[in-house]
């Protein structure tokens, strides 16, 4: 018991002197033994950067496969018909993406930014749709719906296969597909560019290399420190493509630097097109610079020379307005001419058929198929429920009537809807003049369309009410933001017919406000049109 006591104060002093040692030798060489903690706090730091290295570099590159994402862009695309993707790889893995089809023979493969993934951008492919374009967009691996880890041979591989997907499920031809790439994602689509055929190339904001990337935040590639090879080389690469390109790139652009685009503009030694833009930044471009864009976009798509000097523009805020105003009517041209080719006026079965006092139907029975019952609870039928509409006009109707009374806290009241041609044929014979009621087989009522409301049936009695002329005003407002326009209001010589503020017709959303912005009668508007 002794010796063990013994044993302990001996340890203890010996631990003591040890201490007192190494506090010595501390004090002595301070600035030494910092060195070494800060060497070897380093060793540790850098073993641990090696070992996840990829990891670090992926997260880098590709933040938003680690953002929790919550879809709020939805509705933004809610009213196109796109196709939802699945491409389901091994383990069950699954790659998703949408596919809009418009009807035209081009193809847009869309790879969009790295921050988010698909919905965020669906503003973007909606443009694309509006140009006239399918459209073809995924979210790479580890990003909303598709998984994986956004490693780059997952997404080459990703890249691949939805292109694989459109040749042989969509039937695109190679030279019908043009790639079109934004921020980041440009280095990734350039470098799936490399690998296959395609038609033209259109880089927003693109970034040369990793390496550049790195140097432009921190001054050194820092990959080099942990051996990681320069990857998404898009300078390199350009060299040896012969697409047509053009490339857009803010001069500001503090996420990706200007100087990397045009980079990578310089290396291209095909056909090729520069757009500086000086005014906005990095995200948005397309949203920003939307009518300013847009026939340049067409254009390159469709041609390969865009009229820049030296194919190099600067975009500046005012330019961005004179191609805006000039591109507006463009677009409002062409809109109006799709507009106008939809309509039918000739048909009995269009909405849009048009009849009037000296044009009728080619049909003098003319029934169509999808006829409903006008019983609503905000309508009133004067005929015991027994009036019928074509299944279109009825669902305007429901919704007109109730906005009517939620103004009014009135119903509107049907006294004539549906007539056929021996009703007409019977009004007429009754002494009716052609002033006031169409001959059979001219009447719009034979359309299953047209309606008339309240009791009034005299221009002289309108006239005289100051309640039914502010219901005839409120609908003149309103009625056509649910398809409903007044026939005839600007007298005999115009419409065919005396002034009827109770007569209303189904013509189409579109087609109706049209009629109204312009301040036009469907007649005046006939006349123009086949003028």
């Amino acid at each position: 018991m002794k010796n063990k006591k013994i044993l302990k104060l001996v340890t203890e002093i010996k631990e003591n002197e040890i201490i007192k040692d190494i506090n010595l030798f501390y004090t002595k060489n301070k600035k030494i033994c910092k060195f070494f903690i800060y060497i070897f706090s380093l060793a540790i730091l850098y073993l641990f950067l090696f070992s996840y290295a990829k990891d670090l570099e992926t997260r880098s590159t590709f933040p938003g496969s680690f953002i929790k994402f919550e879809d709020k862009f939805s509705s933004s695309i809610s009213w196109i018909d796109f196709e939802e993707i699945n491409l389901y790889k091994k383990n069950w893995q699954v790659l998703n993406g949408l596919y809009i089809w418009t009807g035209t023979w081009k193809t847009v493969y869309y790879f969009h930014g790295n921050w988010w993934p698909n919905p965020y951008f669906y503003n973007d492919v909606k443009y694309i749709y509006d140009l006239g374009y399918n459209v073809m967009m995924y979210d790479y691996p580890g990003y909303w719906k598709s998984d994986w880890t956004p490693y780059k041979e997952n997404i080459d591989n990703s890249s691949q296969d939805f292109y694989d997907y459109l040749k042989k499920e969509k039937s695109i031809e190679s030279s019908d597909l043009i790639i079109w790439w934004y921020s980041v994602w440009t280095a990734v689509a350039t470098d799936f560019a490399s690998k296959n055929e395609f038609d033209k190339l259109i880089l927003i904001s693109p970034f040369s290399s990793r390496y550049d990337m790195s140097r432009s935040m921190f001054w050194v590639a820092l990959q080099k420190f942990l051996f990681i090879k320069d990857s998404y080389i898009t300078k390199d690469l350009v060299k040896d493509f012969k697409n047509d390109v053009l490339i857009i790139h803010w001069n500001q652009d503090n996420i990706v630097p200007f100087e990397q685009g045009k980079k990578v503009y310089n290396n291209y030694l095909w056909n090729k097109n520069f757009i500086e833009l000086d005014w906005f930044s990095h995200n948005w471009v397309i949203y920003e610079y939307w009518f300013a864009l847009q026939e340049i976009f067409k254009s390159h798509i469709s041609w390969n020379n865009l009229g820049f000097e030296n194919n190099y523009l600067l975009l500046t805020k005012e330019k961005k307005e004179e191609f805006e105003n000039q591109n507006k009517q463009k677009i409002e041209d062409e809109n109006k001419k799709i507009f106008l080719k939809s309509l039918y006026l000739k048909s009995d079965d269009s909405l849009q058929t048009f009849v009037t006092s000296n044009i009728s139907f080619n049909d003098k029975t003319y029934i169509p198929k999808n006829l409903v019952n006008i019983r609503w609870d905000y309508v009133y039928d004067s005929k015991w429920w027994t009036q019928l509409l074509r299944k279109e006009a009825k669902e305007s109707l429901d919704l007109l009537s109730k906005a009517f009374y939620e103004k009014f806290s009135k119903k509107l009241v049907i006294v004539s809807a549906y007539r056929s041609y021996d009703y007409q044929v019977w009004i007429k014979s009754r002494g009716c003049p052609d002033n006031l009621c169409a001959k059979a087989w001219f009447s719009e009522h034979q359309t299953w369309l047209a309606f008339d409301i309240f009791e009034a049936s005299s221009n002289n009695e309108w006239k005289n009410s100051k309640t039914l002329m502010s219901y005839y005003k409120w609908l003149y407002e309103n009625a056509h933001f649910y398809g409903f326009h007044n026939t005839y209001q600007k007298w005999l010589k115009i419409d065919g017919y005396e002034i009827e503020p109770w007569h209303w017709r189904y013509v189409w959303v579109e087609l109706a406000t049209y009629l109204y912005e312009n301040n036009l009668t469907f007649a005046e508007f006939y006349r123009e049109l086949n003028k």
